[in-house]
């Protein structure tokens, strides 16, 4: 039983007493209930005061995070916001595979350390999942998810109280969102150069897309993929590997390897070069060759 709870259970039993007549010295049963919620007022008001400091940490925090544009950014701002919220100054970022953790920004920094390996004990029976906190070696460390799955973690050198445990676990989901937003104006931006490199097209953010000059490639497929597909298949089109995909989408390899197969299945075809030749059968520039 926490502390604070303990306290009202008590202060709960003596008033109960007092209004049953049953205590045998009331002016002690008083004055000790006076003691208790004179304790259970200062615990509160530490209680508030670290709460109101983790709002100000995890403030400062996110307003780093909603600078950052790039996913260098975003890394390069993890362990700063993390610092200012736990007031630590010894903060480890690092990207998961699996439990494999390999050091990607650190507090101060910038020296890193080499990569290491979490061990298998904090994955507990019949949980396939890495919790949300826990604590190992020295470290409060807290799970970062990208696309619903673990992909970092940040050490954390202290033990904070509830109060910055919560601010930090919210802290690494706006990771996590601010890491998958990166991504994808990444991605759009690759992909908007995919179109100017193999199609002669121009988009620009800021004004309507020109109507296409062509029926898109093969539209049954597009109905049949889904969306991360269709993401996919555009970055494959490209002629990225597996490894390359991953890193712009921010997913695990395997979780690449999975798709590009669906992807292969769904449009018929074998392997990557069969995909792209297919693709390029119908391109723009052959078809105004064709003219």
């Amino acid at each position: 039983m926490a502390p604070d709870e303990a306290l009202n259970v008590e202060i709960d039993r003596i008033l109960a007493e007092l209004a049953s007549g049953s205590t045998t010295d009331p002016c002690a049963a008083g004055i000790r209930l006076a003691d208790l919620i004179e304790r259970r007022d200062r615990t509160q008001s530490v209680e508030l005061s670290q709460l109101e400091t983790a709002a100000r940490g995890l403030h400062s925090a996110t307003s780093i995070l909603q600078r950052a544009t790039t996913v260098d950014d975003v890394v390069r701002a993890v362990c700063p916001g993390a610092a200012d919220i736990a007031e630590c100054n010894n903060v480890l970022f690092s990207e998961l595979d699996g439990l494999h953790a390999t050091p990607l920004g650190a507090a101060p920094g910038p020296s890193l350390p080499s990569p290491f390996q979490l061990p298998s004990s904090i994955i507990g029976r019949g949980n396939s999942g890495i919790p949300a906190a826990f604590p190992h070696a020295g470290y409060t460390v807290f799970r970062v998810d990208i696309d619903g799955s673990p992909a970092a973690v940040i050490h954390v050198g202290a033990t904070p109280d509830e109060p910055v445990v919560d601010a930090l676990t919210s802290y690494a989901g706006l990771v996590g969102t601010a890491l998958e937003c990166a991504a994808l104006d990444r991605r759009r931006h690759r992909q908007r150069d995919l179109l100017h490199t193999r199609w002669g097209r121009d988009y620009s953010p800021h004004e309507p897309a020109a109507a296409p000059t062509r029926v898109p490639p093969m539209p049954e497929v597009a109905h049949a993929l889904t969306i991360r597909e269709g993401e996919i298949l555009a970055l494959m089109l490209t002629g990225s590997s597996n490894a390359a995909i991953a890193t712009d989408l921010v997913i695990s390899v395997e979780t690449v390897r999975s798709h590009v197969k669906k992807v292969l299945r769904k449009c018929g075809v074998a392997n990557r070069a069969e995909l792209i030749a297919r693709f390029d059968t119908d391109s723009p520039a052959q078809e105004t060759d064709n003219k």
